[in-house]
């Protein structure tokens, strides 16, 4: 009940989600009905008038009435219930086809999300947002296209992506998702953001939000990548973690490896990995750990898009495990300390902007 009790108030209440209500029993429905309307927002009047049609019971939907009504008195806008029979979700909306691309993090630890979405027949309203690790939605812009134009954006958008860096189709509602998710971090186009994750929500996929991800279908038949060989595969490469003060602790480290008295290899190691992993515990670099953990669960996912099953199976192991988590996070801190030779660093503002490819 408290995963479904999140998803509503998430806004990803959907009729999959209603189908898992129904299932609760008649004590636990009453109880979660309670529930959703005491959150007190739109996603609990909307998810209330989207349960409303397909409850068995008379006592139940007046009970779920009831809710509505105190909501609307709360000055929450709601949405009548359709009557028992009636479509919770118009044709039209679940037929609308949407695509949607996701990338890798760039150097600059900014990633681009592209949501095209069918406004009317072959028209789109295709939406470009640009994400950071930590600190979130960083720009979103939508722009409308014709079937043919948005065909040629993304063809071009995909062919100016240089490897590492990647760009597979991933499920529109997730995208959605990931820009809401983003906005919330940063404070910018949260209407927009919401009105555009909302409207995606319509729309078919197996991930809508981020549990989703350990649920997909297809990988049991491969035994899990190690973590050497997930973290070594090039779509983690151009990424490189950044905190407050990271040039004052890259000399604290020169001090700590380069003492007065020569000391023997093991010795420098040591002291290199108890430095790191109390640097990590500190406020500036802790803050960025469940940024980084969000961060593994999208790698997850685009490695099953890529059709790497071994490499997505193997990095839900390591998810499931918090000193692993740690530990990966240990390599990148690590990683920061090392600089890149130039040739080997990828090129800077590797993210494109899709109005940039348009014709003039």
């Amino acid at each position: 009940m408290d995963e479904i009790l999140k998803s509503v108030a998430e806004g990803a209440g959907t009729e999959q989600t209603v189908a898992e209500v129904l299932a609760l029993p008649a004590a636990e429905l009453e109880s979660l009905i309670h529930a959703v309307g005491g959150l007190k927002d739109e996603h609990a009047a909307r998810f209330l008038s989207l349960l409303y049609p397909s409850l068995p019971d008379k006592m139940l939907r007046k009970l779920v009435k009831k809710e509505l009504f105190r909501l609307k008195t709360q000055g929450v806008p709601v949405e009548e219930p359709r009557m028992p029979g009636e479509p919770a979700l118009k044709k039209m909306e679940t037929d609308r086809e949407a695509r949607a691309f996701l990338t890798n993090y760039d150097p600059e630890m900014t990633r681009a999300v592209l949501a095209a979405f069918e406004i009317k027949k072959n028209q789109f309203l295709l939406s470009h947002a640009i994400l950071h690790f930590s600190d979130g939605l960083v720009d979103l812009k939508s722009l409308p296209v014709g079937r043919d134009e948005l065909e040629d954006l993304l063809k071009d958008y995909v062919a100016r992506t240089p490897p590492p860096m990647v760009i597979p189709a991933v499920s529109a509602a997730y995208a959605g998702y990931l820009i809401e998710e983003a906005s919330g971090l940063s404070g910018r186009e949260a209407e927009d953001a919401a009105s555009l994750h909302r409207m995606l929500l319509a729309t078919k996929g197996d991930v809508r939000k981020p549990a989703d991800i350990y649920l997909l279908p297809g990988a049991d038949a491969v035994s899990g990548a190690s973590a050497d060989t997930i973290f070594d595969e090039g779509i983690f490469g151009p990424f490189s973690l950044r905190w407050p003060g990271m040039e004052e602790d890259r000399k604290k480290l020169d001090d700590v490896l380069n003492p007065a008295i020569v000391l023997p290899p093991y010795v420098m190691e040591e002291r290199r990995q108890a430095f790191l992993s109390e640097l990590a515990g500190k406020e500036a670099l802790a803050a960025r750990l469940p940024h980084f953990r969000r961060m593994l669960e999208d790698y997850a996912y685009l490695f099953y898009c890529l059709g790497k099953f071994d490499l997505y199976k193997g990095l839900l192991v390591q998810l499931a495990e918090a000193a692993a988590v740690k530990e990966a996070f240990l390599r990148f801190v690590r990683k920061a300390f090392v600089k890149p030779e130039s040739a080997e660093r990828p090129p800077e503002g590797v993210i494109i902007d899709p109005k940039s490819l348009m014709r003039k």
